[in-house]
């Protein structure tokens, strides 16, 4: 999401979620420092990958610079961001080191529950699996110069 999709920052997260008929007051975004690590290893590879790899993790250190490791940071108005750090995790898969995060983060949460955001087919039929609710964000708030953009929007 963070290489092909708009910065956290610059999206409406509670527009987002009224257009999924859910009234979000606050928005936690959480990434797992299995994706950090995924970033890092793109960002030294070659091409348009490489680049949106680099640019999405200098976004992620500015947003997240001066804040504690693993606590959250203000976006804006209504949205936090912050980094998974309490896993040991970061080997094998990473599609599944994610969603047991957010399985773990469903967990603590039981009353809000956690929400996977993921444009990812085999991910999002994997977290449905594990009965983890799945966001997409609106075509809007993708990148120009995406493999997609000719693609129509799933029905």
């Amino acid at each position: 999401m963070l290489n092909h999709w708009r910065q956290p920052g610059d999206v409406l997260w509670r527009e987002v979620f009224k257009g999924q008929r859910e009234n979000v007051p606050l928005t936690r975004l959480v990434i797992p420092l299995r994706v950090i690590d995924e970033l890092d290893r793109q960002k030294y590879g070659q091409g348009d990958l490489a680049r949106k790899a680099a640019t999405a993790i200098r976004y992620l250190e500015r947003v997240l610079m001066g804040g504690q490791p693993g606590h959250p940071v203000p976006l804006r108005q209504g949205a936090t961001l912050e980094v998974w750090v309490d896993t040991d995790d970061r080997g094998g898969d990473a599609d599944l080191s994610i969603l047991r995060c957010a399985a773990d983060l469903n967990g603590l949460h039981p009353d809000t529950g956690a929400r996977v955001l993921t444009d990812d087919t085999g991910m999002r039929l994997r977290a449905q699996v594990m009965d983890l609710k799945v966001v997409r964000l609106p075509e809007e708030y993708r990148k120009k110069g995406t493999a997609l953009d000719d693609v129509p929007p799933p029905v």
